[in-house]
């Protein structure tokens, strides 16, 4: 799957998204709209998604157990908010997963297209390429002077989100990322957890996305935003380099110590798994650790999550959770994921 690979800038950008929000003209908004309405949706985006040139398999999220949603969420095909079963959902995903459009999200529909490593260029011609296919069979809700209308007023406009998902262990380790933080909402830029809004940073993994689609092309956002993403990851390498060369010996024990702990523990929590595996990927970074690769580390950092050991392992007890997590890291460590 594209959340596994490693891609342009991949020390630091772990992946690109770019979000489309868009409504069918006529049609309240998922959650003013009643039950007719919202299957009226999904039976108009199934209709257009059968005649646009892009292959996409519809999954209806109201029959999935709360396990399988969850799984799917954690690999950022699903928000949160898809869980909700009070409105009738779904969702459109391509083959690679790369394409995922959600039905009856906050917004009629949230057409999102991801790659892996820094390259929103790419995401943002697929995006468009799905927008037109749905477009030639769907009306949307659009005006002259505001651009498209969406269900939040800061998505009005272009109805356009750009984010990557980065890797700041170092900006993070030296106390920076707060004004880090501080800086990027003064440019107009949104900082957020590893599953968007109201989430932590769990394993040093940020999503930055932009905040303004009013009064802006697409292409000026996006300009902007690789200008912006492009200074970030220069102060994360900066900070890594700096903070190697003040104290190497205690950056490499402090990294191999959490190599050795997960190539030798038997239990392992969701959070200390994240925890570890960031330290590992910044030993990758720094060239400490040679022989593992960025997808092996990749692989790991979604294998461990909780709903999809659930989903691939099924074992839903907690603390036999935690033994299969360790065993799974060990695996991928020292197993043949390594290069």
């Amino acid at each position: 799957m594209w959340y596994t690979e490693s891609g342009n800038e991949g020390d630091v950008v772990l992946s690109s998204r770019i979000r489309l929000a868009r409504n069918i003209k006529g049609i309240p908004f998922p959650r003013r709209a009643d039950a007719e309405q919202q299957n009226k949706v999904i039976e108009l985006c199934k209709a257009a998604a059968k005649k646009g040139g892009i292959k996409l398999n519809y999954i209806d999220i109201n029959s999935m157990k709360d396990y399988e949603k969850q799984a799917i969420a954690e690999c950022h095909l699903i928000s949160p908010q898809m869980m909700d079963d009070s409105v009738k959902r779904g969702v459109f995903l391509s083959d690679d997963s790369s394409v995922s459009v959600l039905v009856n999200e906050e917004d009629h529909l949230r057409i999102q297209c991801m790659e892996p490593g820094f390259n929103v260029q790419k995401c943002f011609r697929a995006a468009n390429e799905v927008d037109d296919d749905f477009e030639k069979s769907l009306d949307f809700a659009f005006d002259s002077k505001f651009g498209y209308l969406t269900c939040c007023p800061t998505n009005i406009g272009t109805g356009m989100r750009a984010s990557v998902m980065v890797h700041l262990p170092a900006l993070t380790m030296s106390g920076s990322i707060n004004s880090i933080i501080d800086s990027l909402g003064q440019l107009g830029m949104t900082v957020r957890g590893i599953f968007g809004e109201g989430s932590k940073a769990t394993g040093n993994i940020y999503q930055i996305s932009n905040q303004t689609t009013l009064g802006e092309t697409e292409e000026n956002i996006l300009e902007r935003f690789e200008q912006i993403i492009t200074e970030v990851i220069d102060k994360e390498r900066e900070m890594r380099k700096r903070i190697y060369e003040s104290d190497k010996y205690a950056i490499q024990d402090k990294l191999m110590r959490s190599f050795g702990e997960l190539t030798n523990a038997v239990i392992l929590t969701s959070s200390e798994a994240m925890s570890r595996l960031s330290d590992v990927r910044f030993a990758v970074e720094l060239g400490i650790i040679n022989n593992i690769d960025y997808k092996s580390i990749n692989t790991a950092t979604y294998s461990v999550l909780p709903a999809n050991i659930v989903k691939n392992y099924n074992t839903t007890d907690a603390a036999e959770r935690d033994l299969k997590r360790a065993e799974i890291v060990r695996e991928i460590l020292l197993g043949g994921d390594n290069k």
